[in-house]
C-alpha cells in the first residue's frame, strides 16, 4: 500500500508525492518547513497505481511545475489552483483506476 499526497503552501503551490508512510513524510515537510503540515488529500491504493499517477500527474501539469536551474520539482505553481488539482485526481481515480485508489481521512494521517 502506498499513498498520494497533496497539500499546498503559503504561496498557494500545490506539492505532491507520493509514500508508504504519511505521518513520516509530513514530519520531514515540517522539519524542512519549520511549520506544521497538513495533507490536503491523500490517496491510497497498490503500489503500482498510485506510482503510475504520481507519473501522470507530472505529465498532466509538466508545464506548471515549479522550476529552478536545477531541474523541476513536485510543486504545481499557483496558476493551477489546489482545487483544479484534487479534481482531476478524482476523476483519475474514478475514471482510470476504477476507484482501486481511494481517498483517505486526512484527519487520521
Amino acid at each position: 500500500m502506498r499513498y498520494l499526497y497533496i497539500w499546498s503552501n503559503h504561496l498557494n503551490r500545490t506539492c505532491f508525492g507520493i509514500t508508504s508512510n504519511p505521518e513520516t513524510r509530513k514530519r520531514k515537510y515540517e522539519g524542512h518547513n519549520g511549520f506544521e503540515v497538513n495533507w490536503t488529500m491523500l490517496y491510497a491504493g497498490p503500489d503500482n497505481h498510485i506510482e503510475d499517477l504520481e507519473t501522470r500527474v507530472k505529465g498532466e501539469f509538466w508545464d506548471y511545475l515549479f522550476q529552478t536551474n536545477t531541474g523541476k520539482y513536485e510543486w504545481i505553481r499557483e496558476t493551477v489552483s489546489t482545487k483544479q488539482v484534487i479534481d482531476w485526481l478524482n476523476w483519475e481515480c474514478e475514471n482510470t483506476y476504477n476507484n482501486l485508489i481511494k481517498a483517505v481521512d486526512t484527519n487520521t494521517n
